[in-house]
């Protein structure tokens, strides 16, 4: 389904001060602290109102849409957004937001420009899913900008290199620098994730890989293709992190 939050300019504070109608950051946060601490708990549906919702299944397929869109609206007009990580269809979504989240409670603070957020996948993780989209998000970072990158999904607590030994995450960084080194240009990369398998709050996932560079050595076009292994670990927040790489062409060979 298409993303539900609202457009990401209305998340922005345009001005460099805090928002209205505050007069400085003091104040805002003055204020923030003070409603941590006097804020009751409440429902998402009291906080929204408690709006007389139709129910689901008196909902047609053609009017189901525009339910959902309203829903959001009124989610959002009281700060709160809910994010999807995974494309689910309308129906499962208003079921979702009107039987599961309008009977979580959260504290019934209300800052200008302040927004709550809620993920689906924290109610219902897809580890399928989750897996390979991390898997995918690790190659593609590695191959197109390596650990200059803002962020590459790896653990920091537990790592191996490629034998299975141990590594700290700086020496596992050093490495990956070293391939950007020894291929300064990637012209090209592929990976299609084609086997998961997940062992409590492990995964495994194997990736046909393709990618073509210049090796620095002798400038020379080379090109790899192969299989490649990533080995996962839940993450202590939210989707997948790498703990093990075995990259084709890398500490892979042919």
């Amino acid at each position: 389904m298409p993303n539900l939050s609202p457009d990401d300019d209305d998340f922005e504070n345009k001005s460099e001060g805090p928002p209205e109608p505050y007069h400085s950051w003091e104040e805002y946060f003055e204020d923030f602290d003070r409603q941590l601490d006097e804020a009751p708990r409440v429902t998402i549906r009291q906080r929204i109102g408690n709006p007389k919702l139709r129910p689901a299944d008196e909902i047609p397929d053609s009017e189901i849409r525009g339910e959902l869109d309203k829903l959001v609206e009124l989610l959002y007009a009281n700060t709160i957004v809910i994010d999807f990580i995974h494309e689910i269809d309308d129906r499962e979504a208003y079921l979702f937001i009107t039987e599961e989240l309008l009977s979580e409670t959260m504290d019934d603070i209300r800052i200008p420009d302040m927004y709550s957020h809620f993920i689906y996948e924290e109610f219902h993780p897809n580890d399928i899913d989750d897996v390979e989209l991390w898997a995918g998000e690790f190659m593609d970072t590695f191959f197109k900008e390596g650990t200059n990158a803002f962020y590459i999904p790896m653990g920091t607590n537990e790592l191996y290199d490629s034998n299975g030994r141990p590594i700290s995450p700086d020496d596992f960084k050093k490495q990956i620098d070293d391939f950007h080194l020894a291929y300064p240009i990637i012209t090209e990369n592929q990976c299609r994730t084609f086997n998961i398998l997940i062992e409590g709050d492990y995964a495994t996932a194997e990736l046909e890989t393709s990618w073509a560079g210049l090796r620095q050595a002798d400038q020379a076009m080379i090109r790899r293709e192969g299989i490649s292994t990533l080995r996962l670990k839940r993450s202590l927040d939210i989707g997948w992190d790498v703990i093990q790489a075995k990259i084709i062409g890398w500490n892979v060979p042919e």
